[in-house]
């Protein structure tokens, strides 16, 4: 049997040691360790762990871990924050701290249950964790229940929602639109958006009841109620209306759908388009050789282990493939941000 080179065992054990990588960047993120070094940097062991109020034993592990896994930088006696963690000192409402926080509660111990939820092909992170000792059956409902992770989720996607609507209005031009169908769109961020952007614009939300009333009110404090509006109904079961909409958005709303699924939301999506009417869909996308990247991977694990019983990450070529196949042409495709992929097709004159 042929050893295993130096090279091949490092890799392997840089992939068990990274799974402590996280905790300790939660760790020190909570205790406030790098808005500390960014104030007093080159500050010394004893002067950290009294600063942080830990005893000398746990301030050990904790730059221990700290300075193994590039999250400090030990100069002499003194610790200083790298250009990486040096973003997240301060404010503690600031996007990425916010990740962390979103990490630690609503991923990290969930998608644990990995292997468990391929082999049943179940949601068991959510079960097994989130849901456990809960009457809640599905995260929304927790999500209900439980102040706290309702906070870290709300904050989350907040952020995500404003930095994912910045990339889409300034990649996608909305001028030539006048009446636009956002499906699965939310409280509104990105019909309020396009209204603020675009004055000519009436846009239509279709969302779950509840979403849908929240929708409105946020609407109505944007002044925008006599352009904008949100309808509650099932999307899957309902019709679209057909009120010679012009465009219709997705915006990170396929992912949690099964293929058969999406199929039919672009069939309804072409039914609900006037001819030469457009569909955009903005989505975290596999590459189409189904290798990365790393953020598509992850959310993938996190719709299989907590979100979706039916959805995944899809490639750009399946979206094309699907949405072809009821009759649609495509436009083009635009990688605007850091994440995702914006597809646009048009129905045909003829159609």
């Amino acid at each position: 049997m042929t050893e295993p080179s130096a090279t091949a065992l490092d890799d392997l054990w840089n992939m068990v040691y990274g799974s402590f990588r996280f905790p300790f960047l939660h760790a020190a993120q909570r205790l406030e360790l790098f808005t500390f070094l960014k104030e007093r940097p080159g500050s010394t062991l004893e002067e950290i762990t009294a600063e942080l109020g830990l005893e000398e034993r746990a301030g050990h592990v904790l730059l221990l871990g700290c300075s193994a896994f590039d999250l400090v930088r030990k100069d002499g006696e003194g610790y200083h924050n790298t250009a990486a963690t040096d973003l997240l000192a301060g404010d503690p409402d600031a996007f990425m701290p916010v990740i962390i926080r979103y990490t630690q509660e609503m991923l990290y111990r969930p998608v644990g249950w990995l292997y468990e939820s391929l082999v049943k092909n179940e949601n068991l992170g959510l079960h097994r964790e989130l849901l456990a000792g809960s009457s809640a059956t599905t995260l929304y409902e927790l999500l209900g229940e439980d102040e706290n992770l309702e906070k870290v989720f709300t904050a989350m996607m907040e952020h995500q929602s404003r930095s994912v609507v910045e990339d889409f209005v300034d990649t996608v031009d909305f001028s030539s639109y006048q009446r636009v169908l956002d499906v699965g769109g939310g409280t509104g961020t990105n019909a309020i958006s396009f209204a603020q952007r675009w004055p000519q614009l009436q846009a239509t939300i279709l969302e779950l009841p509840n979403v849908a009333k929240m929708a409105n009110d946020r609407i109505a404090e944007a002044g925008l109620s006599e352009r904008v509006r949100a309808i509650g109904t099932d999307i899957l079961q309902d019709e679209f209306p057909t009120s010679s909409h012009d465009c219709v958005v997705y915006s990170r709303f396929l992912e949690i759908w099964s293929p058969e699924q999406v199929r039919e939301l672009f069939a309804k999506t072409y039914r609900a388009l006037e001819p030469g009417g457009h569909m955009v869909i903005v989505a975290v996308a596999q590459e189409d050789d189904e290798t990365g990247p790393a953020h598509a991977a992850f959310m993938s694990a996190y719709l299989h282990t907590v979100a979706s019983p039916e959805g995944r990450t899809y490639t750009p070529q399946e979206f094309e493939r699907w949405y072809t196949e009821v009759g649609f042409e495509p436009m083009d495709r635009q990688y605007p941000g850091r994440f995702d992929v914006i597809l646009r097709a048009r129905k045909p004159l003829d159609g």
